[in-house]
């Protein structure tokens, strides 16, 4: 279907006040009474006079009405501004009597009526027959559109042939459209004027009816030629020219009387037989698509013989749309929670960018759907390289200025995560699809409001969560403009197999780090090891995922590997050497399974706390369910769900629990981003403060209490610096199973091995000492020292200090203290005063004794060491 490019004109049309004085009636409310000058009557309590308004004044569901004098009946013109500021309905509306033989309007009157609203949210002109209403002229469905305004100047004429025209101005710009015509003569006299008003209970439209610059006389004199309202390339062969009046026929149908540039010419010129504002052209030559034309008008003549000059030529387009591809026109941005503000209107809308560089496309009948009823529309057109915002009818007035926007009526409203936009042409073709998450926009603060979500890459045949961030743009976002994130990013590696969810024992979903070609998800190959037979694959939620159905369940504790072959990306990269991942069937989480291995509690200024979890079983663990907590005097507290279902840890494995990956990510980029996970988390103090792993029921399964001085006494400052467990074997409560993360380790190592590891050895004997060379420099290598010892059953007391050569103690690390069979202590080179103890040799004096009397000792010697620089 061939499809043009109209190009409006705009009119400076204000309302004809100049006619006042011989006027009927003529009321602008200015004296703030409505009785007098001329006097209104009918039901006067039901309306006032508001900022030189008339307005409604009934508190609740009413029928009423205001009539004046007025016999204007033949050669007679009707103007008046109205707003009501509500949704109109066939419950709520307005009809203004232009002609009525009776001054109550509700009586069944003989007359003439233009009714605003009603159920199509239109204006119509109808005549009355004893209150039986017939249709004259209607104006276009749904321009009484808005929800809190709907300003209008409406315009009826009556003529000396009894042609009736109704013309309106939606929004008072002061540009008149016409509705239409109509010839009848039924009624010739007239003895009132009124406004009726038809009001539900609804709350809105109550006091929200507004009256002024009402003028009825005789139709002025016309000394002003027409103008040319629109130029509209219906097709190659067709060019429409719509003016502002009913023109002379003989003038409008002369071809002479117009030309197209360049080189085109006029062939023929005929009036419309029903619009005689309308002109029809034929192009002598045939228009060419995406061409842009050059219309000239002269010697045309209204019904009162003004003659249209010869003026600047009127540009007007003419291009035959393109069938849209997938993603040649993208979802491009969009503002979900436009709250707080920071500098965009405070409303929801979606930009679609052409992404080709030569196609024209025709927007009207597609529509945009988040899963719901599908929005449609309107028409406009979409050229190469352009941008166009969709927002609600109420909120596109916001948008001035940001370029074409697009009133939809019907807009979904957006959930600030996890909506599945879709954009599909006239046809039902899905164009476009995203399914936007709160992590896309890679930044904390931004994803709480105010700032707009980007592509980055219009061009690419794919678009998952990689494309898309935050905008970087100082007003929050770039709507009707390039993204601030714009880049060109091609894409020539192949997609890596990175996860593997289990959704049952009998379902997993494969996850990769970008789109995948879904024509190939059915045809690829999957071994899993140990073997199980995969019923079927399928495209799985997200573009980047693979359904795999099982015909044998998983086994408990088992743990398999999964290896892909034959699967290509969106661009149609094979899938390479990284195509295997492991993944189990989660088991129940017990104490000591799963352990807080490291913690960052007080962040660089505008960074995030993490806490760092590590699987030291043997087992699957599902983190679905389980808690993380926070102490307040002395109790448990503020437990925070984590709610991602098919998230496994596999027996050795981290996971990095925060709230903002992308701070973590740039603050310690040697991180394992694949091991970090957007997860709520509660308050966690600078100083000190208490971190907590409960089980979904609420069991305790780790609780670590931090302090400052539990970091390398040495340190100059500890923001920013993570404390790491030095042995996950070891207790939680340890104090010296804690140590500040190294600085030659970047100061944390989250979702990987931590840089103060250091595993106690098995005991050899009573007490083993390791390494018998250590350096406490917070470099990473050997920084603490590692005493274990072992009874051949628990009741000992034990005390353990660090002694130099001339037997002064430097550091008491144990002083009566109640131990078990086995146990652990570690020693950061620190002496007792918090000074770094000096390189040498030193002795490890261990005594112990149990209720029965009996004691033990033990010694060993150590050498303390330092990088010299």
């Amino acid at each position: 279907m061939r499809k043009a490019l109209s190009t409006p004109v705009l009119l400076l049309a204000g309302l004809a006040l100049s006619g006042a004085l011989n006027a009927q009636v003529s009321d602008d409310f200015s004296d703030g009474d409505f009785t007098a000058d001329p006097a209104w009557s009918g039901d006067d309590a039901l309306f006032t006079v508001d900022a030189g308004q008339l307005r409604s004044n009934s508190p609740g569901a009413a029928n009423y009405q205001l009539s004046t004098p007025s016999t204007q009946a033949a050669e007679a013109q009707w103007e008046l501004f109205v707003d009501l500021k509500f949704s109109t309905s066939g419950a709520n509306y307005v009809d203004v009597y232009l002609m009525s033989d009776n001054a109550d309007l509700a009586s069944g009157v003989n007359g003439y009526y233009v009714r605003m609203g009603g159920t199509q949210d239109r204006l119509e002109l109808f005549r009355s027959n004893g209150g039986t209403a017939t249709s004259l002229i209607v104006s276009p469905d749904g321009i009484v559109n808005s929800s809190s305004d709907n300003p209008f100047r409406i315009r009826v004429k009556r003529d000396v042939n009894d042609l009736w025209t109704l013309d309106y101005d939606d929004g008072a710009t002061g540009t008149y459209l016409t509705a239409g015509t109509a010839t009848d003569a039924t009624h010739g006299s007239s003895t009132h004027f009124g406004i009726r008003i038809e009001q539900s209970s609804a709350a809105g439209p109550i006091n929200n009816h507004f009256f002024d610059d009402i003028l009825v006389g005789a139709i002025p004199v016309d000394l002003t030629p027409p103008q040319v309202v629109s130029v509209t390339a219906i097709s190659d062969v067709l060019v429409d020219v719509l003016f502002d009046e009913p023109l002379d026929p003989a003038t409008a149908g002369d071809a002479n009387n117009y030309d197209i540039q360049p080189f085109i010419g006029v062939n023929t010129a005929v009036l419309d037989g029903t619009d005689p504002a309308l002109v029809h052209l034929t192009p002598t030559l045939a228009l060419t698509s995406g061409n842009t034309y050059d219309l000239l008008v002269s010697g045309v003549e209204d019904l009162a013989g003004n003659v249209l000059p010869a003026g600047a030529p009127i540009p007007f387009s003419y291009f035959v749309p393109d069938v849209a591809q997938f993603r040649d026109v993208t979802i491009n941005e969009l503002m979900a929670d436009p709250t707080p503000v920071v500098g965009m209107p405070e409303a929801e809308f979606i930009e679609l960018h052409n992404a080709t560089p030569d196609r024209f496309f025709e927007l009207g009948g597609w529509t945009i759907s988040d899963g719901g009823t599908p929005a449609a529309l309107p028409a406009a057109t979409l050229g190469p390289g352009e941008f166009v915002l969709l927002t609600t009818v109420a909120d596109a007035p916001l948008f001035t200025g940001f370029g074409t926007v697009l009133a939809v009526p019907g807009f979904p409203a957006l959930n600030n995560s996890g909506d599945p936009l879709v954009l599909t042409d006239d046809n039902g073709t899905t164009i476009d699809a995203v399914t936007y998450d709160l992590s896309w926009y890679n930044d904390a603060v931004k994803d709480d409001g105010g700032w707009t979500l980007e592509q980055i890459d219009p061009t690419t045949p794919c678009s998952g969560a990689a494309n898309w961030t935050a905008s970087n743009a100082g007003a929050g976002g770039t709507p009707g403009a390039q993204n601030s994130v714009y880049a060109i990013v091609p894409d020539n590696d192949p997609p890596v197999l990175i996860s593997v969810q289990v959704n049952g024992p009998s379902q997993v979903v494969l996850v990769f780090n970008e789109a995948l070609d879904t024509d190939g998800i059915g045809t690829a190959g999957y071994t899993i090891d140990p073997f199980l037979d995969v019923a079927q694959a399928v495209p799985g939620p997200e573009a980047n995922t693979v359904v795999l159905d099982l015909n044998d369940p998983l086994v408990v504790g088992e743990v398999y590997t999964v290896t892909v072959t034959g699967l290509t990306d969106c661009p149609g990269n094979p899938i390479g050497g990284d195509n295997s991942a492991v993944f189990g069937l989660p088991e129940a989480v017990l104490p000591g399974d799963l352990v807080i291995n490291e913690v960052l509690y007080d962040p660089r200024v505008g960074g995030s706390d993490f806490v760092e979890l590590y699987n030291r079983s043997g087992k699957v663990l599902g983190l679905a369910g389980l808690r993380m907590a926070n102490e307040e005097d002395g109790q448990i507290a503020n437990p925070i769900v984590i709610t991602q279902a098919s998230v496994l840890l596999l027996p050795g494995e981290y996971i990095l629990l925060t709230e903002d990956p992308a701070n973590i990510a740039t603050e310690y980029p040697q991180g394992r981003t694949d091991r970090f996970l957007l997860c709520d988390l509660p308050g966690y103090n600078n100083g000190e403060g208490t971190v907590v792993l409960q089980d979904p029921q609420g069991n305790m399964l780790d609780l670590f209490r931090y302090t400052d001085d539990l970091h390398f006494p040495l340190i100059n400052e500890t923001e920013g610096v993570s404390l790491e467990r030095v042995d996950p074997a070891r207790s939680s409560d340890e104090p010296t199973n804690w140590h500040s993360a190294a600085e030659t380790a970047g100061w944390a190592t989250p979702g990987f091995l931590n840089s103060q590891f250091s595993e106690a050895p098995e005991p050899s004997g009573e007490m083993t000492i390791e390494p018998a060379i250590f350096s406490p420099d917070n470099d990473g290598y050997q920084d603490l020292l590692t005493i274990r010892y072992r009874f051949n059953e628990p009741g000992f007391v034990g005390t353990l200090g660090i002694y130099d050569l001339a037997g002064r103690e430097v550091r008491r690390l144990m002083e009566n203290t109640l131990l078990g069979a086995d146990g652990a202590v570690s020693w950061d080179g620190v002496m007792e005063g918090g000074e770094k103890a000096r390189v040498g040799p030193y002795v490890v004096v261990f005594e112990a004794y149990d209720l029965a009397g009996n004691v033990e000792k033990y010694r060993g010697t150590v050498t303390l060491a330092h990088r010299f620089e």
